[in-house]
């Protein structure tokens, strides 16, 4: 088993399936939380809590569990103080506070009186602004506050191509992350910026488990919001000013330091 930290806060745990096999267990048995994993997780929560100093009478251990195409069992641990759990609770009630403004009777009557074109724009809008809203929950510090213990789903497309975006709020943090990714067979790049914030479409050709997890990853390390095949997408692509047109993740890795 390979223990890594990532922060202060977060560790990430990558298991083989044939290391689960030794002791008896199965990739299936711990993503399920099986009976017989038991003292599996006790030793995990141990050497887990040993490398975040982990206080267990004031703070709260989260852990997701992701099984990889190989079989092999990544979990992410975070440890959450009184602070974390106020923060994710705050944004997830700012969240909600924002569906029911958008989602008020007075807009859907008036995405109904509109005809033709005008109604699509207008309930793709209701849509994107909705999903943006609800993606936000799980941005930059988000994917990790509210992980829920269990299984997670398996992230498994259905084609090769998947269309990603991923927000950043200052340009320097685009570049960071174009430095990480750049060596993933992206096939095409364009950076936007609308209302102050950067927006890069990213379009990456593989169903390789381990190459979409170095995307995600390097999503939540260094952007704000990472969605895939999103609806927002067309909206940003749509109203956003382009600010390169085409392989921005090659200019903007160059610009990194």
């Amino acid at each position: 088993m390979i223990i890594v930290k990532m922060n202060a806060t977060t560790v990430e745990c990558s298991i083989a399936a044939s290391e689960l096999h030794e002791i008896g267990l199965t990739p299936e048995a711990v993503i399920e939380g099986a009976e017989n994993t038991t003292s599996f997780f006790a030793q995990l929560n141990k050497e887990v809590g040993q490398q975040l100093d982990y206080n267990p009478e004031t703070e709260v251990m989260m852990m997701s569990k992701n099984m990889m195409m190989d079989g092999s069992v990544r979990i992410f641990a975070v440890k959450m103080s009184n602070e974390d759990i106020q923060k994710a609770t705050d944004r997830i009630r700012g969240a909600a506070e924002t569906i029911l403004k958008t989602l008020t009777q007075e807009r859907v009557d008036e995405i109904k009186s509109k005809t033709g074109r005008e109604k699509g724009v207008a309930l793709n809008e209701v849509i994107t602004n909705v999903t943006e809203t609800i993606n936000k929950i799980y941005g930059r510090d988000a994917e990790f506050e509210m992980m829920p213990e269990g299984p997670q789903a398996k992230y498994q497309p259905l084609s090769e191509y998947a269309r990603y975006m991923v927000e950043f709020n200052e340009l320097n943090e685009a570049e960071r992350f174009s430095k990480v990714v750049q060596r993933l067979p992206i096939v095409d790049s364009i950076l936007y910026k609308h209302k102050g914030r950067y927006y890069m479409h990213v379009g990456l050709m593989s169903s390789d488990e381990g190459i979409i997890y170095e995307m995600r990853r390097a999503g939540v390390e260094y952007s704000q919001l990472l969605t895939v095949n999103s609806p927002e997408a067309m909206f940003i692509a749509e109203h956003a000013e382009k600010v390169i047109a085409e392989d921005a993740i090659v200019h903007l890795a160059d610009l990194a330091r």
